[in-house]
């Protein structure tokens, strides 16, 4: 198996009026107020001792609010910072969006001893353990503290004190629990397979995975991917990866959470109706190839490597969107 290794970035780009399919070119609106900072782990929460990088946090105060949270997890060894164009993508349509950074060790998934494992299920108490800090595995060692659904709940926290009128409070409780009907989970490759995973674990509004697979030492997809969905079924995962991406057979993934069931595989390129169809690919050129070859891997979400149009737009702009339209 090869390295989950990525990096992921995103910036600035708007919503657009429409109906779900149409994917036309949209016209973004220049933002004129917005709140664009990178918020450390530690000041939300003193226990939270490891994987220090700053989460990021953007929201358009010139858009109406869709009063959706949008919550991206980058992959193996990168940081919310190598994904801004993504998170202010969501922003510019009216959710408030953060990129949380999480333990995300790159050598824990597809290169270490999980890949190699007899153990069905190594890859879900791998996923369990870095969302709830609660011992699964010795592969990893997360903690409470520093597992990712306290990260999340106490940047939640930190934002609505620090920022009050922005409105980030809707999305913890009364228990000071987060409020997962409103909230999408995104992330790219091993980001993607956390993202994934919680769907099983709580009723989302939507789930992102932008380039994931766990395969098993017997070359089959992780056991968690069969595990019943929260909301009942799979009709909130959505799914787009690079067709030459480097980690193939994404979509024997896609056949195991059944997502036929919503449409065919489509390619996006030169197209402008996307059919409904849950699992999207495109066969676009990454922007640059990183030493370590995995331009294409990266290109579905990395702001280095996400392919431009001549006239520097983001070629997967209309993607981007359609999957974050509720």
């Amino acid at each position: 198996m090869k390295s989950h290794i990525l990096f992921i970035a995103f910036v600035a780009l708007v919503f657009s009026c429409g109906k779900k399919d149409d994917t036309t070119t949209p016209v973004l609106p220049t933002p004129t107020s917005s709140l664009s900072v990178f918020v450390s782990p530690a000041t939300t929460d003193a226990a939270i001792t490891t994987y220090p990088d700053s989460n990021y946090v953007y929201l358009n105060r010139n858009v109406t609010k869709l009063n959706k949270l949008l919550v991206f997890l980058p992959g193996a060894g990168a940081k919310p910072a190598n994904y801004q164009l993504f998170v202010q993508t969501a922003g510019d349509l009216g959710y408030h969006a953060v990129g949380l950074m999480y333990p995300n060790p790159a050598d824990a998934y597809n290169t270490g001893a999980c890949a190699s494992s007899t153990d069905a299920d190594c890859f879900g108490k791998l996923r369990a353990e870095t969302l709830t800090g609660i011992d699964q595995t010795p592969l990893i060692d997360v903690t409470p503290a520093n597992s990712i659904l306290n990260r999340l709940t106490k940047l939640l926290a930190y934002l609505a004190k620090t920022y009050p009128g922005d409105g980030w409070s809707q999305y913890l409780d009364a228990s000071g629990k987060p409020t997962w009907g409103n909230i999408i989970m995104a992330g790219h490759s091993q980001g993607a397979g956390h993202a994934g995973y919680m769907s099983k674990q709580y009723s989302l509004a939507r789930v992102i995975m932008l380039a994931n697979k766990d395969f098993t030492a017997a070359n089959q997809p992780a056991a968690w991917y069969s595990l019943p969905n929260a909301t009942g079924n799979n009709a909130n995962l959505y799914g787009f990866t690079h067709s030459q991406d480097e980690f193939t057979d994404q979509q024997t993934v896609w056949k195991t959470l059944k997502l036929d069931a919503y449409g065919t595989v489509l390619n996006v390129d030169n197209v402008t109706n996307y059919a409904g169809s849950h699992t999207l690919t495109s066969n676009k050129a990454p922007a640059s190839l990183p030493t370590s070859t995995l331009g294409f891997h990266s290109s579905v979400a990395v702001d280095k490597f996400t392919p431009r149009n001549t006239d520097g737009s983001l070629t997967f702009l209309p993607v981007w969107i359609y999957l974050l339209k509720l």
